[in-house]
């Protein structure tokens, strides 16, 4: 059964529990009678009262030992806050509404690189670099002012070297860049401020946004490049009928009969054209290129005289060759296009006189140097090429828009948009990368890296020549699907001589090649019905040992090889070509 609890009325529950252990003690108050037994109350109230502090002993002793059991399991939890507070991944920071710092957390001081003692007192924004000062404070007062909390992207400066006059201009490598979350206390009174290091998640950023640049880059090229490769070929079949026409016309032509003057405009006109294609194929990286070893120094100085008249008078072109054995790897009709091109926008920038800086020098680029954000394919040594001017220079708008095709900021009529593309394309096509600087006012500076080969060979390409005085006798065979292109071709080769047959289609030039062996060159065409140039010439080289061969054609990517890049023992003449460069072409074929 349940014991029934004593009806104690204003009895304590601690007297209470003291009566009970008390009657359970079976303690026998002392038998008095009479006026004793007020002393017999006054002893049961004794022995209770002295039952009631040793209980409430117990009880204080057992809040002391819960006291100081709770105590350390504060300071342990204190001591666990301290650490996540100061050694968490973020940095806190605690500053007034005036920007002064009350509290900081190790974290934070590491970012800064300051001793945390240091820290207390400072205003926080010494350490935003100048540039995001402004935006900053825009912040910290939206969140201030409004108790709006939010986040911010700044650069801080990180150095042991702070002092109260503090030196303006750090450079950006003492910089790091932070994600600030701030928010306001419950009293206004103080801010928060969490600091998280995301310097090499911006590096990742930029990173990416150049890869993504560059690709878009090589995606409008390879465009460009595929609209280009589609009309050349048509293209130049059509200038090398024009040309050649014009060209036998004129040569029939007295030096006063009345449409010399018209031939001679046809003529140019054509010459122009065939440029304006060959510029998109080799901007494009679809041209075809004839690549040989030669000194660079050698080469921009059999250019000088051109470019000096080119440029004018009144600009100074001042050449600084490195006098070292710079040898490339390239067509050397490339150093022409690309001297030509920058230097006819330098002279456009230059306002009345000028100066013009063509400068070669070797260097070799390590791992560190084709990580600051250039576009080096790999580190070893280059050739390094600059033309700088001192002309009205590019604005940072415009700088970035500079390698687009048909991008120009000349007026109408004055440019195609085409020449940067084109450099930016030779220059992809062998191998090396370019960078450009510039600033308004101050002038350009183009600065060319190409790889440096380290063969020694016999710079032919610039030692004289000796005249060529064969004749023009041999049979020749003539393969071309353009009856026009076959008829002007033919003609331009039976006026110098030689005995021409002429086949539209590789069947009937198999069946004239065994109907005349004494044949000493086939010339013809790539692409062609029933099967191309390369494997017609393979057929008749099985009948003729001896065949020497030239291939002729608008636009030859899809037939020679991956990037068209031609070996020097392979004869080719582009369309549309020239009378006497037909003619050169031959002979030199001829007396391989």
């Amino acid at each position: 059964m349940e014991e029934n609890k004593p009806n104690t009325g204003d009895f304590s529950e601690l007297r209470y529990q003291a009566e009970k252990q008390l009657a359970e003690t079976h303690d026998e108050t002392p038998n008095v009678s009479g006026s004793d037994g007020e002393l017999r109350r006054l002893i049961h109230e004794l022995s209770v009262h002295q039952i009631e502090l040793e209980m409430q002993k117990e009880e204080l002793q057992q809040t002391a030992e819960n006291l100081a059991k709770s105590r350390i399991e504060l300071q342990n939890a204190l001591d666990r806050y301290a650490d996540h507070y100061d050694f968490a991944p973020v940095g806190y920071i605690t500053i007034t509404r005036n920007g002064i710092i009350i509290d900081a957390n190790l974290t934070s001081a590491k970012l800064l690189d300051v001793e945390r003692g240091v820290l207390k007192g400072l205003r926080f924004d010494v350490f935003v670099a100048d540039d995001d000062l402004p935006g900053f404070n825009a912040f910290m007062e939206l969140v201030c002012k409004y108790n709006t909390p939010g986040n911010y992207h700044v650069r801080l400066r990180n150095t042991r070297q702070y002092s109260e006059q503090w030196t303006q201009g750090n450079s950006a490598t003492d910089l790091i860049t932070v994600r600030i979350d701030a928010s306001l206390s419950n009293n206004g009174e103080i801010c928060r401020l969490a600091l998280s290091d995301i310097s090499r998640q911006k590096e990742i950023e930029l990173e990416n946004a150049s890869l993504q640049e560059n690709l878009a880059q090589a995606q409008k090229m390879d465009s460009i490049g595929r609209l280009a490769g589609g009309i050349a070929h048509d293209y130049n079949n059509m200038l090398a009928a024009i040309l050649g026409n014009a060209e036998l016309a004129l040569r029939k032509a007295d030096r006063d009969h009345p449409m010399r003057k018209e031939l001679e405009t046809i003529i140019k006109v054509a010459q122009r054209s065939a440029e304006l294609t060959r510029q998109l194929l080799g901007f494009a990286r679809k041209q075809d290129v004839l690549p040989k070893i030669f000194l660079l120094d050698s080469a921009i100085e059999s250019s000088l005289e051109m470019l000096r008249r080119l440029i004018g008078e009144n600009i100074v072109v001042d050449w600084q060759p490195s006098n070292e054995m710079d040898y490339v790897r390239m067509d050397p009709v490339q150093i022409d296009q690309i001297l030509i091109n920058l230097c006819v926008n330098a002279h456009d920038a230059i306002i009345g006189s000028g100066r013009i800086t063509i400068r070669t020098e070797k260097v070799h680029l390590t791992p560190s140097d084709c990580n600051q954000g250039n576009c080096c394919n790999k580190p070893e040594d280059y050739v390094r090429l600059s033309v700088t001017d001192n002309g009205a220079g590019i604005d940072k708008q415009t700088l970035p828009h500079i390698y687009e095709p048909f991008f120009t900021t000349k007026a109408l009529g004055q440019g195609t948009g085409l020449g940067l593309s084109t450099i930016y394309g030779i220059v992809k096509q062998n191998f090396g990368f370019l960078e450009c600087t510039s600033e308004p006012g101050k002038g350009t500076s183009f600065v060319i890296y190409l790889p440096l080969y380290n063969t020694v060979v016999q710079d032919e390409e610039y030692l004289p020549q000796a005249k060529d005085v064969s004749s023009g006798k041999e049979s020749i065979l003539i393969v071309e699907d353009e009856p026009d292109i076959l008829t002007v071709v033919k003609n331009i080769l039976e006026s110098s001589g030689y005995s021409v047959h002429a086949a539209l289609t590789p069947s009937e030039a198999i069946r004239k090649a065994s109907e005349n062996p004494e044949i000493r060159l086939l010339l013809t065409d790539v692409v062609m019905p029933e099967i191309n140039g390369s494997e017609l010439a393979q057929k008749l080289k099985l009948m003729i040992p001896n065949l020497k061969i030239i291939f002729m054609s608008g636009y030859t990517a899809d037939v020679i090889g991956g990037h068209v890049v031609l070996d020097n023992e392979v004869n080719f003449i582009q369309k549309p070509f020239s009378v006497t460069n037909l003619i050169k072409t031959v002979k030199k074929a001829l007396k391989s």
